[in-house]
């Protein structure tokens, strides 16, 4: 493969951001000990250990690094690389993630804005009696633990931005919201999510970042639809309304006569971050969107703060639809980056996988876009053709892996010759089932 090739610049600036991060890993406090990789003759060093943990698979940990030593009878031992990566904290994969993606900056934007897709997405693991946060029984009462990923996902660049993980007991996307979008520090953004991030809290500390969002809210015939009290946004069929909501933590005569002004937020066990003893009243304006999306009562409510000559109803529906990317990048994460097949039950080890999973997709992502850029030409076929992320993905992983003959493939070629047909409009039904932990049984040593 060329030198000078796109995939070949990528792994380069992995390796640099490697080496770059193996000089800050005790100042930066990366490792769970101050003496942590300070051993000069030692069989793994904190890059390789990255390095493994980026390419590991569904098959058994042990055939995985023997097939990275080039099955070299010396190479190190399943105990030896427990003993090396429990020393690795998880915020050393969460600054790898932001060196790549500066290194590679997300240019693609939609009028200026990156659409930053927020969604979660429960992961089961295997059962730890000691912790009781990630148990839990489904409808048919069945017990299962499992841990709920919250991710920030730039829909137009396909890369992942940030996550939280969460034992699924103490599930609070809204909180995880709030915390990701404090975190974000790039170009402005709109934070596109589903009615589970449509907290009042949520919306008020996103517009506090200086972000816009774009969030579904619960439709005017849901019970728990939030302005029922404001007769302009209880309309039937589509509309965009401006309206001005004051929330206050007061309970006087005049505030409860007038629910259609004033939104009551007395309880102190829920959390809004603008009222407090000294600060009785908030005032906040939003644009409520109604559109149709198909059938006679088929009606999705967005909630947003986009203006309307930028913005019109139709640019809100569609910027809604693309909030699907996100959906769409959590099944190839488990099952063609091979999430699902997770190779430890400690619940750390299991936060360093998510991480380095997450790291594998945004560097395949970022090959994967230079390939259907420049390389998948439009022909006189009946459908547009894309790459099969599923096979390169898998191709981007095995050469991260050191080959026999010290020869890597010619990946993008290879990439670029297993692509798939594009059908707009195609859609099914979705089969929504609860998917079981991927028990390391099947995976034989």
């Amino acid at each position: 493969m060329s030198k000078r090739s796109c995939s070949c610049k990528v792994f380069t600036a992995l390796d640099h951001k490697l080496q770059k991060l193996d000089k800050l890993k005790h100042s930066e406090n990366l490792l769970t000990g101050k003496n942590c990789f300070t051993r000069k003759k030692r069989k793994l060093s904190f890059i390789e250990d990255m390095k493994i943990l980026m390419s590991i698979g569904s098959s058994s940990l042990k055939k995985q690094l023997f097939d990275y030593f080039d099955y070299d009878i010396n190479a190190v031992s399943l105990p030896g690389f427990i003993r090396s990566r429990v020393k690795i904290k998880e915020e050393a994969f969460r600054k790898l993630m932001d060196m790549m993606n500066k290194a590679y900056p997300c240019n693609k934007t939609y009028k200026g804005y990156r659409l930053m897709a927020v969604d979660g997405s429960e992961l089961p693991v295997s059962v730890d009696i000691t912790d009781t946060d990630t148990h839990c029984r489904d409808s048919s009462g069945n017990g299962h633990d499992s841990l709920h990923i919250n991710a920030v996902y730039d829909v137009l660049n396909h890369r992942y931005i940030d996550n939280i993980v969460q034992p699924i007991k103490k599930k609070h996307e809204i909180n995880a919201m709030i915390d990701m979008a404090g975190r974000y520090e790039g170009d402005k953004a709109i934070f596109l999510a589903d009615r589970f991030y449509s907290g009042f809290n949520c919306i008020e500390n996103i517009r506090h970042t200086g972000h816009r969002f774009l969030i579904r809210i619960k439709d005017v015939t849901s019970y728990s639809y939030k302005f029922k009290c404001i007769p302009s946004v209880m309309k039937d069929g589509e509309f965009d309304e401006d309206i001005r909501i004051i929330f206050t933590n007061k309970k006087t005569k005049e505030i409860l006569a007038h629910p259609e002004i004033y939104k009551v937020w007395a309880d102190p066990k829920k959390r809004f971050d603008f009222l407090d003893e000294d600060n009785h009243f908030y005032e906040a304006d939003y644009r409520v969107v109604r559109f149709h999306i198909g059938g006679e009562e088929a009606y999705e409510t967005i909630i947003t703060n986009l203006d309307r000559e930028s913005f019109p109803a139709g640019e809100i529906r569609k910027l809604y639809n693309l909030r699907w990317g996100i959906e769409v990048s959590y099944r190839h994460l488990k099952y063609s980056a091979d999430l699902s097949a997770l190779h430890s039950k400690r619940r750390d080890f299991i936060r360093q996988e998510i991480w380095a999973r997450m790291i594998m997709f945004n560097i395949s992502m970022i090959i994967i876009d230079y390939i259907q850029d420049r390389k998948i030409k439009s022909s006189e076929r009946k459908w547009e053709y894309a790459v099969n992320i599923t096979m390169a993905i898998f191709f981007v992983r095995n050469y991260m892996i050191k080959r026999k003959d010290g020869r890597p493939p010619d990946l993008e070629n290879l990439i670029a010759s297993q692509i798939l047909p594009i059908r707009p409009g195609r859609h099914y039904a979705r089969n929504v089932k609860s998917q079981p932990y991927v028990s390391f049984g099947y995976r034989f040593n």
